[in-house]
C-alpha cells in the first residue's frame, strides 16, 4: 500500500488528470475535438509524475524521520502473544 501510495499514484496523477480533461474535452466538443492522446504531452507529465514523487519522498522522510538514540528491544513473547520489537527513546 505504501508503495502504491508513494511511488505508482503521483507519478500516475499528471497522466491520469490529463486524460480526465480530454475525454471531458471530447465529451463536451463532441466531433470537433482536436485532443488526440497519441501526440499528447507525455514526456512533460512523466517529468511531473517524477517531480511529485520526489516530492512525496522528500514529505515523507521529514514526517516520519525521528531522533537518533534509544535502545532496541528485540521481539519477545507476553501472554502467550509476539510483541514487535521496538526502540525504547532516552525520555
Amino acid at each position: 500500500m505504501r508503495f502504491l501510495l508513494q511511488y505508482i499514484l503521483p507519478l500516475a496523477f499528471p497522466a491520469a488528470l490529463y486524460l480526465i480533461w480530454g475525454l471531458y474535452h471530447k465529451r463536451t466538443k463532441g466531433e470537433e475535438s482536436t485532443v488526440d492522446f497519441t501526440k499528447g504531452p507525455w514526456l512533460s507529465l512523466l517529468f511531473s509524475g517524477v517531480v511529485l514523487v520526489g516530492i512525496g519522498l522528500i514529505i515523507m522522510n521529514q514526517i516520519e524521520s525521528q531522533d537518533v538514540g534509544g535502545v532496541y528491544q528485540p521481539p519477545e513473547l507476553k501472554d502467550g502473544k509476539i510483541v514487535p520489537g521496538h526502540i525504547v527513546r532516552d525520555e
